[in-house]
């Protein structure tokens, strides 16, 4: 086996349900007398938490302590089970009750683990959810079993242990995150588990029965789900999860829907006045988790509506304002002015011999060039004026409130700001009150063209007609 594992780590977990099937055929087949079960039940189980340690040893996943405390609680239940095989007399009866109330808490923190590794830490939502799934089940709970006051303190332990796991469990299966084969082996043990305790809570148990074969297959597809590779990723979010999955969008309205169900029940039973009180308190917890799980759904809705406004108007590489935004301050700009009266200049600047230094240098070096200049020319502007990136190694400015004797020395003193030794060739034209948007720039554009024909690194201004360039 161990040959066979070091060759092909993907074939242990095969064997691992194979050897598992097979003991588990041979464990329904022992003699009822006698300490066959009691016996045959330790080593199997022993074998598996054996297994689940030497897997965690092996892949090394990034939460080890979950996969210690799930062995842990196994173990726990391993022994609890061999007591009851042998016998049923006290104190070993108490000491098998405390083993089986203590692998709940083992097997839940480790389930705990898997949930918050799969789950980034901002995400809050699976803390609210699980309260959801809680308050139905445990008003569920006492409205079947709890009010039955005869039923022993250490079965009505155990029922709630079994609704913590099934919590834990359902939030696990609607949690984003890798579906790997570890994965759904994992849930087939916690399912055999939970199938193995219903067994045993509603027929009559018997050494060998189907109640004692579900806990062996569980411990075997446990010790399968550790020693897959798959492991190492059950504890890591995924990289771009759902905003919302639907699983547990069913498992929520279930859930709520549970409250008003058990209400309608007592009423038809005429038990109302039995439990009103723990429905109407379940109902409001309820209530509130409800409304604190759609605030946290709101919030998120406006973060992203917030980031995407950024994304959309702000260009990718400098983080300067993008042609879009551009566009709509600019036609914002004109209508204010056309108002007020407010004088408003608009300059185009293009980075001189940006593709020789492009070729030069390589593309990295003149992203770098475009990012560091819109970087310095933003230090050199005030909070009402505006940088935008308008293509390639253009870039606009709109300044307000400004002659253009003042708006050319602010483009000069860009100038003086530009890295790397580096220089632009600038076109500064005032609105007249009458272009369009597009008419203005084309102004600009024209300057700018004069400036470089003009020999570059130079701010111009004039007013004169400038025929535009050739095609």
């Amino acid at each position: 086996m161990a040959k066979l594992w070091s060759r092909d780590a993907t074939a242990a977990w095969r064997w691992c349900l194979a050897v598992g099937a097979v003991v588990t055929a041979g464990y329904a087949m022992l003699p009822g007398t006698g300490q066959w079960h009691a016996v045959a039940y330790g080593l199997a189980g022993c074998a598996c938490v054996v297994v689940v340690l030497a897997g965690v040893r092996r892949y090394r996943p990034e939460q080890p302590a979950t996969w210690y405390a799930f062995a842990a609680g196994l173990g726990v239940w391993v022994a609890n089970t061999v007591i009851d095989r042998v016998t049923t007399q006290a104190p070993w009866s108490h000491i098998s009750a405390v083993l089986a109330l203590a692998g709940y808490p083992l097997i839940c923190h480790a389930l705990v683990g898997l949930i918050r590794g799969r789950v980034r830490s901002h995400d809050r939502s699976a803390g609210v959810d699980a309260a959801i799934v809680a308050t139905s089940l445990a008003l569920l709970f006492w409205t079947l079993i709890g009010e039955e006051s005869a039923l022993p303190w250490v079965q009505l332990a155990i029922a709630g242990g079994d609704i913590a796991l099934f919590v834990l469990t359902s939030l696990l299966v609607t949690t984003p995150g890798a579906r790997t084969v570890s994965y759904r082996l994992l849930l087939a043990a916690l399912g055999l588990t939970g199938l193995s305790d219903i067994l045993i809570m509603t027929m009559p148990f018997r050494p060998g029965g189907a109640a004692d074969l579900a806990l062996i297959l569980a411990n075997t597809f446990a010790a399968a789900a550790a020693v897959h590779p798959s492991m190492r990723q059950l504890t890591v979010p995924l990289a771009q999860p759902p905003g919302f999955v639907r699983p547990r969008l069913a498992l929520l309205t279930v859930a709520i829907l549970l409250a008003p169900a058990v209400g309608l029940y007592q009423g038809a039973t005429g038990r109302t006045a039995d439990s009103w009180l723990p429905v109407g308190i379940a109902s409001i917890i309820l209530f509130l988790l409800v409304s604190a799980r759609m605030a946290g759904l709101v919030q998120r809705v406006e973060h992203q509506a917030r980031r995407l406004s950024v994304l959309v108007n702000q260009d990718p590489l400098t983080g300067v304002a993008n042609r879009r935004r551009w566009d709509q301050c600019l036609t914002a700009a004109l209508d204010r002015s056309a108002l007020t009266g407010e004088p408003l200049v608009v300059a185009l600047l293009d980075l001189d011999h940006f593709k020789r230094y492009n070729d030069a240098h390589g593309h990295q070096a003149g992203d770098e060039l475009l990012t560091s200049a819109a970087t310095a020319w933003s230090t050199g502007l005030r909070d009402g004026d505006l940088l935008a990136r308008y293509g390639g190694e253009e870039f606009c400015v709109l300044l307000t409130g400004r002659t253009t004797a003042e708006a050319a020395a602010v483009v000069e003193r860009l100038q003086a700001l530009t890295p790397l030794g580096q220089t632009f060739s600038a076109g500064v034209a005032a609105w007249n009150g009458r272009e369009s948007a597009q008419e203005l720039l084309e102004h600009a554009d024209r300057l700018l063209y004069a400036g470089k024909h003009a020999g570059r690194a130079r701010v111009i201004t004039e007013t004169v007609t400038i025929p535009a360039r050739a095609a």
